[in-house]
Parts: C-alpha cells; structure tokens; sequence
C-alpha cells in the first residue's frame, strides 16, 4: 500500500445541554395549542456532503498511477462539495425546519471538512487538518437561529474521518482535505418550562463495516438520548446503516442496532437514514429486522394504501436534474411502545426553489412525523 492511511476510529463526542425555558412567548407554529398538546413532533433529515464520494473510495492502490488518479478524483469531489454550496442549501434545511417547528430532529451527513495547506502526497496526511471550510451542524444551528428557532445539539457521534491529498486550484499548492461524518439529535430549547428534558446521551459506530483496499473502515453508527416530553418518556435514537452495496453488513449493523440501544424495556423511536428500502428496490435486507423486533413503521401505518410510495432518495449527486426521480424510500422512523399513537408521516420536499444547480437542499428527501401519547 503506498504511503500510509490515517483516520480516526471510533471517536464519539456527547454534548448534553440543560434545556433551559427562555421566556419566549409561544409561536403560532408551535406543536401545542389551548391546553397544551400531549404528543411529539420529529424530523428526520439527511444534510448530505454534497459530492460523489464512492469515487475515491473505488481506487485501487496496487493500480499504476494510484496517488495521481486519488488527487485528481479527490480534488474533483472536493470541488464538488464547494459547488453543492453547502450554505445555501443548510440554510434551505432550516426554512423546511422553522416551518414546522419539531421536537427533535435526527440528521446524517452533518460533515466536518477541513483543509492542511500546504498538504503532502502521503495518503492520510502527515499532520491532521485542522482549518474549518465547512461545519455543517454549526452552519445549520445558525441558520436556525436566523429563522427565530432555537435548536441545540444534544448528541453527536463521529464515523468515518479520512484525509486524502488534493490540488488547490485557488493556490496551486498540494493540500490534505479531510472529511469527518457525523450524526446528531437536535431538540428544541424554546419550549415551556418542565415539557422537553433529554438526559443520557449515548452513541456508537457499528463494529461490522465496509473496510475500502486501501483499508479504511467506512465507520456508520448511531446516537441516542432518553427523552422526557409532555409527560412521556422514551428512548430516541438517530441511526445511520451502511450503504445498499454491502447489504450483509447491513443487516449485521441493523442487529447491533436493535441488541444495543434499541435493547430497552421502555417506548422506542429509532429515525434515520437506514439505506435500506422496505420493498427491497436497492437489493437491502435490513428493513425486515425491525417489525420482527417489534417496531411498527409509521409511513406504514399511516398510508395503508400507499405503501410503496413516499420515497426518499434518489437525487443525483449534483442536485441539478428535474428528471432524476426519487425511487427509493430509505429515511424512516420506527416506533415500538403502547404510549405512541402515530398522527403523521410525510414526505417534505427540500426544493429550493432556485433557477441554477443546486436545486435541492439535498439528495435525500425529509420526513416529518408526529405522534400522539395514550
């Protein structure tokens, strides 16, 4: 293998913010009205890193020509991501999410890239980047913010971090761009005293994953937190499966998933972005793991006739064409708990209504969801 190959492994942050009541008079769009309601409103929503990044993770290092082919193709993605213009379309995240004002909101894809300048040609960089181009949780909670809807981050965990050289076509130098994922649960902070309190936040990668030839774990997992909410408790957990191309591996992380967090006595939600299609449309086989646990699927529930619409996925990489339709659904939320009755399940457009690429806030589509309480 030439060069060497850094990442981290496994690194998982927690951040766990007192919800603190600021006085705020309720808003009109507010999920409670005369008598308080007794429910919760979620969203689920795949931020996206804006680039093909199977392109780089396809190469083979034994092949001739393999540190040339990995800067052009990880300069070329890397451009990519700077066209996807990540402001605009996370500022596009935070319109969708201000109009509805849920709960809690579960996102993946909320990547952390990051720039050594000068970099090397050695795979994984000699010192690790540390210069901030984009922080997608931070660009969202600002955003949100600006949109008048206070929102803090209450979980977080870490996946994949790989650093890979690249050319800069503002300096001319070698750089080292370095791309970190991450999942995270946000819950409003703006909600009358004693309504919303999260506690024990937890997360983790999944221990079966996709290792690449140059043997880079590409390292997916989930977060957690217990939520207190209008009187109910339950487990809330953001997951995020592997892709469809690695379907065995899937079911193994969706396992670990359902022995792990989801093993609980109590009222489950697990949302997210589970790669895997009800109707097997991407050659999945997760999905079937959760009904046989017990968790019923509320776009199921809630669209009987309907169930193999409200899809989720399939945008292409750019963001740019109409015609390229989704055809799968993938973001889902399962429930499993007598308390939960569930109220609504939709699909939500992230159209940003501009003339030029991108025109979607992401290639994913996302789901809004409310449950009401026995």
């Amino acid at each position: 293998m030439p060069g060497r190959l850094k990442w981290k492994t496994g690194t998982i942050l927690f951040s766990l913010l007192v919800v603190i009541a600021c006085g705020t008079p309720a808003q009109a769009n507010q999920p409670f009205g005369p008598g308080g309601k007794r429910g919760v409103d979620l969203m689920q929503v795949n931020l996206y890193v804006g680039g093909g990044l199977q392109r780089a993770v396809a190469l083979d290092p034994p092949q001739p020509g393999y540190i040339t082919n990995l800067v052009a193709t990880v300069t070329g993605i890397y451009y990519e991501i700077v066209a996807s213009k990540p402001e605009i379309r996370l500022q596009g995240v935070a319109k969708q999410i201000a109009d509805r004002m849920p709960d809690v909101v579960s996102v993946e894809e909320a990547s952390l890239i990051r720039l050594e300048s000068p970099g090397d040609l050695v795979l994984g960089g000699t010192n690790p980047a540390t210069n901030v181009v984009y922080d997608y949780l931070k660009i969202l909670t600002d955003a949100l913010a600006a949109e008048g809807a206070h929102y803090n981050v209450v979980a977080v965990t870490y996946g994949f971090d790989v650093e890979m050289p690249m050319f800069n076509l503002q300096t001319g130098t070698i750089d080292d761009a370095r791309l970190t994922d991450r999942e995270a649960i946000l819950v409003r902070t703006d909600l009358p005293p004693g309504q919303l309190r999260v506690s024990n936040p937890q997360g983790g990668n999944f221990s079966n994953v996709v290792v690449t030839a140059t043997g880079l774990p590409l390292l997916y997992g989930w977060c957690s937190v217990d939520v207190f909410i209008r009187g109910q408790n339950f487990r809330y957990i953001c997951a995020h499966l592997t892709e469809e191309t690695a379907p065995d591996i899937q079911v193994l992380e969706a396992q670990e998933l359902l022995a792990g967090p989801a093993n609980t006595k109590g009222a489950v939600l697990i949302v997210g972005d589970f790669n895997a299609d009800p109707y097997e449309r991407d050659l999945s086989k997760a999905y079937s793991l959760f009904p046989d646990a017990g968790f019923s699927d509320a776009w199921a529930k809630l669209h009987p006739n309907n169930l193999t619409g409200g899809l989720t996925w399939g945008h292409d990489e750019f963001l740019a064409y109409p015609s390229v339709l989704f055809n799968r659904r993938i973001d889902l939320v399962f429930y499993r708990g007598a308390g939960f009755v569930p109220e609504q399940a939709n699909v939500v457009d992230m159209y940003l209504g501009r003339a030029m690429p991108p025109l979607w806030a992401s290639d994913h589509a996302a789901v809004s969801a409310a449950f009401g309480f026995r």
